[in-house]
């Protein structure tokens, strides 16, 4: 709108959550309703009510959920911005435990999510316009009926821990009318010794074993009280069936016991004590390395020395924690401890190695259960991303979210999200990259296992930057997102990071900013000897910011990853293109040839970028291959999430059908098959059919 909001409208902003589509449609809205006043490049609001669009939009999303979680959001939404489930489950009449399903359904569409405590809205404006929707002597009927409620029960929202326990009353109130002490808290009921597979373990001990990084609080008192006693059921299980030999004569169930709480200490708050208690399991256990609480304080040495840049020592200890495995280890640990060396390994460009054990963690997370096989899934594609096999890194991410969303295993989501943004921005997506964005990001808000990953903030800011620009992508460096700039986890991660940074920070004339991430990309590669890949993308950043082409034609031809080989070689291309009487031609081969190295990945948002490049600099193109110029019409028009949405709509599903089957949103995939009937000349879902069985 070219000018900056008042503190009235930026406030009203501000309750779209960062959502990029709700702040569009409310812009948008409030403009085409005289709501706004543009003077002297300010944006003035004339009227707070919520605009036409967003509340058709609201009503959409509600639409698609449902019947039990549309009354839940509804009265949620009259309660006001935050409540607790067991309020609106009393008012509808339900148990908790009865609601949960419609909570996890609400949680999955992005509607709400469970920070703490609390449920909240995700988004301020969209809870608005579903209060605003309901009659005005409903909505007042419903705040009276939590109101009462609240007081019933002496509770002030947000309400304690305990009222899950204690009927609603907060620990040392009394009974109303009784003078009896009140009962103490119930201990966590362990549960039976025959079951091998509760919930619990299997969602959160793997995104222990897989981390990245370690926790910055302490796990919640009840889900850590569930883990006490879920994992002591599964310890009490597998060593009543096995004979553990050279082990102390203690009776099983206080072994059970002993490792079940060195197990839950490593989820500690901050690296320190993280790895001082995996340091004291591992010096007391003397020679007996394969007890379920040792291998896991392995793999923690292994993925905390690995997130510092110490890849020598994550690597030891995480090829150790392998080794490890044996009699006395759960089968539940084996597959998460190999996903987590085969990760570190695809990291440093041992993708066959990485492959391998990947392979090996499939067969063993296959033989305990579905629940188990999303995260081979997610680990794959990780690795497929990072060797530049796009279509099928997509396909791998999908296929393990899809497992995740029924199984449960909401830790691995965000990091299945955070592959398809990057996969999205590679082919020139950015309206699925955005919504893979705030996804991720709404389903780390939403479940408490979910480990701090560099990918999601990583993925967010490449989003940033095809929206912003780099200037204003630079400002976001040195504020949101400064911790990327010096990530040894985003250097290790990511092949081209630092020499993006610095391309970025060259755009916006930021020299100190470009100078600060060569420096810290050169102290990691020297930290590191003996490791290629940190050295050459060092040096692809230095040959940036020296403007030095020999150092760019080494980056090109010695990147292990493609992508960020053929990123160098653009480099070079663009610099010596920029010496035109020298080294003209030189520039234009070295272009021609990034081109052929992109169209070989499929990475279709590279090939525009270059393609624009050179026909603005009129560096001919014809002897690079054509096929990477997109048709404008047809069916070679359409990218390959719209033809595979069009061949799902074909088969008659509904928006929210393939939302589900390709891991979007259902207005995303109604965007798409808005860009599908555009492209095909066609005005109907039953077109599209007609179309695909006339080609087929």
């Amino acid at each position: 709108m070219g000018a900056a909001p008042d503190p009235k409208l930026a406030a009203m902003i501000s309750g779209a959550g960062g959502n990029p589509l709700l702040i569009v449609e409310l812009v948008q809205g409030l403009r085409e309703e005289g709501s706004v006043e543009i003077s002297h490049e300010r944006a003035r609001l004339l009227d707070e009510r919520i605009p036409r669009r967003v509340r058709d939009l609201a009503q959409h999303w509600l639409d698609s959920l449902s019947e039990k979680a549309r009354q839940l959001v509804q009265v949620a939404a009259a309660v006001g911005g935050s409540f607790m489930v067991v309020e609106v489950a009393s008012m509808l009449r339900e148990t908790t435990a009865s609601m949960l399903p419609a909570l996890n359904e609400t949680i999955a569409s992005g509607l709400l999510i469970c920070p703490g405590e609390q449920t909240v809205f995700q988004h301020e404006l969209v809870r608005r316009s579903i209060a605003d929707a309901l009659p005005a002597a409903v909505r007042q009927a419903l705040r009276q009926d939590v109101s009462a409620l609240r007081r019933q029960h002496c509770l002030q929202v947000p309400m304690p821990p305990e009222f899950l326990v204690t009927g609603g009353r907060p620990a040392g109130t009394p009974v109303p009318g009784s003078t009896d002490a009140p009962a103490p808290l119930p201990a966590p009921s362990p549960l039976p010794a025959s079951s091998k597979e509760p919930g619990i373990v299997h969602r959160l001990l793997p995104a222990l074993l897989m981390a990245r990084s370690t926790r910055t609080e302490p796990l919640p008192l009840g889900l850590a009280d569930e883990l006490r006693a879920s994992l002591t059921a599964v310890l009490q299980a597998h060593y009543a069936d096995v004979e553990l030999t050279g082990t102390a004569d203690a009776p099983l169930a206080e072994r059970a016991d002993r490792i079940t709480r060195n197990t839950v200490s490593l989820f500690a708050d901050g690296v320190q004590r993280a790895t001082t208690r995996a340091r004291a399991i591992l010096a007391a256990h003397q020679g007996r390395d394969d007890e379920a609480d040792a291998v896991t304080a392995t793999v923690v040495m292994s993925n905390l020395e690995w997130a510092v840049g110490n890849l020598a020592e994550g690597l030891r200890w995480g090829q150790r924690a392998v080794q490890c495995l044996g009699p006395a280890t759960p089968p539940m640990w084996s597959p998460y401890v190999r996903l987590a060396l085969a990760t570190k390994l695809s990291d440093i460009g041992r993708f066959e190695e990485a492959e391998g054990l990947i392979s090996t963690a499939r067969t063993e997370a296959e033989a305990l259960g579905q629940p188990h096989t999303a995260t081979p899934s997610i680990a794959r594609a990780m690795l497929l991303l990072q060797s530049s096999r796009l279509q099928e890194a997509q396909d791998s991410a999908r296929a393990g979210l899809e497992v995740a969303a029924k199984t449960g295993g909401g830790w691995v989501v965000p990091v299945g999200q955070a592959v398809l943004i990057l996969v999205a921005l590679r082919r020139g997506d950015l309206a699925s990259a955005a919504d893979y964005a705030w996804r991720c990001r709404a389903a780390v808000g939403a479940d408490s296992t979910v480990f701090p990953s560099i990918h999601f903030d990583w993925g967010e800011c490449l989003v940033a930057t095809a929206q912003l620009g780099a200037r204003r992508t630079a400002e976001l460096l040195t504020t949101t997102y400064a911790h990327l700039l010096t990530s040894p986890q985003l250097f290790v991660e990511e092949a081209a990071a630092a020499a993006w940074f610095v391309r970025l920070a060259l755009a916006a004339d930021d020299m100190p900013l470009a100078s600060t991430v060569v420096t810290a990309a050169e102290r990691f590669a020297a930290a590191n000897p003996g490791r290629p890949t940190l050295a050459v993308a060092a040096l692809h950043a230095r040959g940036l910011l020296e403007r030095d082409s020999e150092a760019l034609r080494q980056a090109a031809r010695e990147h292990v990853s493609p992508c960020a080989g053929a990123l160098a070689e653009e480099d070079l291309g663009i610099l010596l293109s920029a010496q035109e009487e020298k080294n003209g031609a030189l520039g234009a081969a070295a272009l021609r040839s990034a081109l052929q190295r992109f169209v070989q990945i499929g990475s279709q948002g590279d090939i525009e970028r270059i393609r624009a490049f050179m026909e603005e600099h009129g560096t001919p193109v014809t002897s690079a291959p054509r096929q990477g110029r997109p048709a404008t019409a047809g069916w070679e028009a359409l990218t390959e999430t719209e033809r595979s949405i069009a061949h799902l709509v074909s088969d008659g599903l509904t928006n929210r059908q393939v939302a589900r089957r390709v891991s979007l949103s259902p207005h995303t995939v109604n965007y798409h098959l808005r860009a599908i009937f555009r492209k095909l000349g066609i005005g109907s879902r039953v077109e599209v059919a007609r179309h695909i069985t006339h080609s087929a």
